[in-house]
């Protein structure tokens, strides 16, 4: 009863934080949708994501967990390859912890977010809300926590184009922890939409530390 009451909340709390007209297939545009997990502490993470289609996507994300909840929030920019330029995304999620704990090596994670992005004159809002699976696997030197997460997609689009579609998407990856709360970590996006890329990947490095 009370997860549902919190995953309740954590659900009104992003829809309360569109955008009222404008509302893209990666969390941030051209990212992927990252849902491993509520963060233990906080961490700061640097990311390069390479969408379908080309260009590239450089973004720096904030992230803080307080006990089963957490939430993060990404800037960056994304270079097109066929316009030329470079536009300035940005999003955030919610996150609340279902199943998981230090001793549980598996968790469950139920993930909500938003994100937006100006490209090229097409103003795109995503929606992503989706459940991640993962495993932490502890290893003598380091750690590896492999994670998959499917998910509900809304997408709105305004200026070249204007419309709205509701599609299915999934990400997945892998993080590789070491000592002093350094990680890397990869991932991979997919959702069926046809305004927009329907993939991407990213590599990135992140630092964490408990509070």
């Amino acid at each position: 009863m009370i997860h549902r009451l919190l995953s309740c909340a954590v659900v009104a709390a992003l829809a309360a934080t569109l955008p009222p007209a404008t509302p893209l297939a990666a969390q941030v545009p051209g990212l992927p949708v990252f849902n491993n997990g509520v963060p233990r502490g906080i961490y700061v993470a640097g990311d390069v994501g390479f969408p379908e289609g080309g260009g590239n996507v450089f973004a720096a994300t904030g992230a803080v967990g307080l006990g089963m909840l957490g939430f993060t929030g990404t800037l960056g920019t994304n270079s097109s390859r066929s316009s030329g330029s470079s536009d300035a995304v940005y999003g955030g999620t919610a996150n609340l912890r279902l199943i998981g704990g230090p001793l549980v090596p598996f968790f469950v994670n139920l993930q909500g977010g938003v994100g937006y992005g100006d490209l090229g004159g097409l103003k795109t809002t995503h929606v992503p809300v989706g459940v991640g699976l993962g495993l932490t696997i502890p290893l003598p030197i380091f750690g590896l926590k492999p994670w998959f997460a499917p998910r509900w997609d809304y997408t709105s689009y305004s200026g070249l184009e204007s419309g709205d579609e509701s599609v299915f998407g999934y990400s997945a990856g892998l993080d590789v922890s070491f000592i002093f709360g350094l990680a890397l970590r990869t991932a991979y996006d997919w959702a069926d939409t046809k305004t927009i890329p329907q993939s991407t990947w990213s590599v990135g490095a992140k630092w964490g530390f408990r509070l």
